[in-house]
């Protein structure tokens, strides 16, 4: 039943070899509790119950009289044909009682040894408590340190996937498969493993007792024959299994749409304001609250649907034992551990159920995870890499070909960029010229053809190795959690602070830095809060001029500024796109004035390359585009 889920597992299973040792010590301890729980309460109350309420005492005293009549074998047979197996035990008492009376006395060794019967079930509550948390406590350590080795796997496979990757798919709902569905594999991995074991020594040890008492008494047999109702289990788990594993994959989406609302509200906070949106965002989110709501109720009922299904079973079988327990005649005493162990026979198959539907919603999350893990990459990194030790910046684009599925964007390029030419892309919306510049970093690859980089394929080179010799100032300037000193860094991770403030000063951000409260140490806040769009935009040209990389791209950079602000950073950006290999990517035409080459895109190809005054007078696109611009 379990084996076929478990093989999806196995991979991660493996993780546990990192924690091999504190996860043997909590199987170790589940061993315990197992068998403590399987064999041992059910002999403690074999063995105590009797002593404690007089009846191993009794048969003394019964002995006693009998011997006044008869000889000692005599009186021991007619013992062990009306108490059978409780003469041994009376005899081991009797001695046990003169040993003590030595030391107490014998008025008071009475006292003396029903106190100590009566501390044997705490005793043994004890070994069995102290061992089930140190099983739970270890395997959870373990656990913790695998979810961190899940969701490290999964957060760097999200870095290495394409950009590709990322269309269509709602930030949210990556979120929540990394932090809620590995939280769940992570339940499966380490539960299940440590369930796998105890449960069924459990029920082993509890069979041994059956079988241990059958052996004794062939009346005890009946009870081993109540076992047989154990498959009767197993058809409700299945069905349930099933139910469970559908609802759940609903579940997990919903999860992860209303983690993508949450998001978006969080990320558009001015927006939502501005046009009176919080009704309705409101209403999306409380729609998929309810949504979830439902699917969480139906995957808890399924869940915990079949351990009461096993504990109905479990209850007819026990009555079934009760009756041919008193039809038998026998004593409570006799009776009493025969169906705790009977009863600990179905425990395990009920946890055993829920480890088999914890697998069918740990199945669903693997699911999830598996369409990060598994992605292809398609930028992958060579296997003999090229290392180029100097980079003079010279870039080649030589037949290529490029497309978004099927959507074409790039169709027979071929493009020299000598070192430490400016080189400005311009065309109409959708023309290529950002898929153009963004495949100089490998962000793609081509589908035909081929990009060099100083006569080097880029598909030979390390993607970090390439991207430490580019520098990206994006349209919108990007900046983390931190102080300003810290963003500014983030070009080179190794500079020193007399390093950054040079960047800063390059930039003409030094001044605005020393005027904040505390100074490159503010906080930007998240997502660079805490500034204005022209200082954002300085702190990333601070962070290029750091980086001083020979190549460089200006992704539209200042389109996101105001006119005021543009004009003031221009020159930054003039300052640091000389001597370097540039492009710029342009709507503005007023930032592409600095360019000593312009290539103009139209439908994924180049139809225009020259300079400025030479597309103005010549190329028909260009000159419509520039019109557009002036009015």
């Amino acid at each position: 039943m379990l084996r076929a889920p478990m093989n999806r597992f196995r991979p991660y299973f493996a993780l546990l070899g990192k924690v091999k040792g504190r996860f043997l010590a909590g199987i170790a301890a589940g061993f315990i509790f197992a068998v403590a729980s399987g064999f041992g309460m059910p002999f403690v109350v074999e063995k105590v119950f009797p002593v404690i309420f007089g009846q191993v005492q009794s048969i003394l005293d019964v002995r006693q009289e009998l011997l006044e009549t008869s000889d000692a074998k005599t009186a021991d047979a007619m013992l062990e044909k009306a108490f059978p197996g409780k003469l041994e035990q009376a005899h081991k008492l009797e001695s046990f009682s003169a040993r003590v009376a030595e030391h107490v006395g014998k008025d008071n060794a009475p006292v003396v040894i029903l106190l100590v019967s009566c501390l044997f079930l705490p005793v043994a509550f004890l070994i069995r408590g102290v061992a089930g948390f140190l099983n739970v406590y270890w395997t959870t350590q373990c656990g913790l340190e695998v979810l961190k080795e899940i969701q490290q796997r999964v957060f760097e496979k999200l870095q290495r996937l394409p950009l590709g990757f990322f269309s269509g798919r709602k930030t949210g709902d990556l979120i929540s498969r990394v932090m809620g569905d590995t939280q769940m594999l992570q339940m499966v991995v380490t539960t299940v493993a440590n369930d796998i074991l105890k449960q069924p020594l459990t029920l082993v040890s509890a069979l041994g007792y059956l079988g241990y008492k059958s052996w004794e008494s062939r009346e005890s047999f009946f009870l081993l024959l109540c076992l047989l109702s154990i498959p009767l289990c197993v058809l409700p788990i299945r069905l349930i299994g099933k139910k469970l594993m559908l609802r759940a994959a609903v579940m997990q989406a919903t999860q992860g749409d209303n983690t993508a609302v949450l998001g978006e509200t969080l990320g558009a906070a001015r927006e939502i304001r501005a046009f009176n949106l919080e009704d309705l965002m409101a209403g999306r989110f409380l729609a998929g609250l309810g949504r979830w709501t439902k699917l969480h109720l139906k995957v808890i009922k399924y869940r915990f649907l079949a351990p009461p299904a096993i504990e109905f079973v479990s209850a007819l079988v026990v009555s079934a034992a009760l009756f041919y327990g008193a039809r038998q005649n026998f004593s409570l005493e006799a009776f009493l551990p025969l169906v705790l162990a009977l009863y600990m026979c179905y425990d395990p198959m009920k946890k055993l159920g829920e480890v088999h539907n914890r697998l069918k919603q740990g199945g669903v999350s693997l699911d999830r995870l598996e369409e990060i893990l598994d992605a292809p990459e398609s930028t992958p990194e060579p296997v003999s890499p090229v290392i180029l030790s100097t980079v003079r910046g010279s870039i080649s684009f030589q037949n290529v070909n490029f497309s978004y599925g099927d959507s074409p964007a790039l169709r027979g390029i071929n493009v020299h960029i000598p070192a430490g030419q400016i080189v400005a892309l311009v065309g109409p919306s959708g023309a290529g010229k950002t898929t153009f510049a963004s495949m100089v970093p490998r962000f793609y690859d081509p589908v035909e053809g081929s990009i060099l980089l100083d006569d080097v394929d880029l598909r030979e080179l390390r993607k970090k190795d390439l991207r430490d010799h580019i520098t990206l100032v994006p349209q919108e300037a990007v900046l983390f959690s931190g102080s300003i000193e810290e963003n500014i860094r983030l070009g080179k991770t190794n500079a020193s602070s007399d390093q950054i403030r040079e960047a800063a000063r390059q930039a003409n951000a030094a001044d605005f830095i020393l005027q904040q409260p505390q100074g490159y140490d503010t906080p930007v806040g998240e997502r660079g809060a805490q500034l204005s769009g022209g200082q954002k935009q300085r702190i990333s040209i601070a962070r290029a001029f750091l980086r001083d990389a020979p190549v460089l791209i200006l992704d539209e950079a200042t389109s996101a500024l105001d006119s005021d602000s543009e004009s003031r950073i221009q020159q930054e950006l003039a300052d640091l796109a000389r001597g370097r290999t540039t492009l710029i990517i342009a709507h503005r035409f007023s930032t592409i004035r600095i360019a000593d080459r312009i290539l103009v895109f139209e439908g994924g190809r180049i139809v225009g390359d020259g300079t400025f005054a030479e597309l103005e007078e010549s190329h028909d696109l260009f000159r419509l585009l520039l019109s557009q611009q002036r009015h």
